[in-house]
């Protein structure tokens, strides 16, 4: 992640040290989501059995065994890519921190069956939204809570 993408983050509450451990953690997920390494990923989402995770694909994840499934079908079959964050936000209290942002992704389907479901496999850019909510699990930030959808591009009702 860029250093001015970090410094635009916009943030209520939480110390220096723990927005940059934030931005830090985030970065992290999004190189290991590139290649779905869970090895990467592991020291940063909870094991917490009922941890949930609503993944872009529409389907709810619940606890670690979920996700980790879910990446071992991923990396088979998905040629991922990181995913660029902008818009970060977020609010930190001492023990939990919701960061949310805008992705700029790509990815592509590589495996030999069709895809359960065309969410974007063919290459083209899209914007993604994320929302991330971590707890402190043993002095160290956990996300128990990750909320991936797409972001439309089209008007908004209301004109707003």
């Amino acid at each position: 992640m860029d250093q001015a993408v970090r410094r635009e983050a916009k943030w209520i509450g939480g110390s220096k040290s723990d927005r940059n451990t934030l931005l830090r953690l985030l970065d992290e997920y999004l190189d290991a989501n590139a290649e779905y390494d869970w090895e990467r990923l592991q020291p940063i989402w909870s094991e917490q059995p009922d941890a949930t995770f609503f993944n872009l694909n529409g389907h709810t994840y619940n606890g670690a065994e979920h996700w980790r499934a879910l990446w071992s079908y991923y990396r088979q079959n998905v040629k991922g890519s990181y995913w660029k964050p902008f818009d970060i936000g977020g609010v930190i209290t001492d023990e939990m921190a919701v960061v949310w942002c805008h992705r700029d992704c790509h990815r592509e389907w590589v495996g030999g069956a069709r895809p359960p479901r065309e969410i974007h496999y063919q290459g083209d850019r899209f914007v993604s939204r994320s929302t991330m909510v971590f707890h402190k699990e043993g002095g160290n930030w956990r996300v128990v809570h990750a909320h991936f959808s797409e972001a439309d591009t089209g008007a908004r009702p209301g004109g707003v």
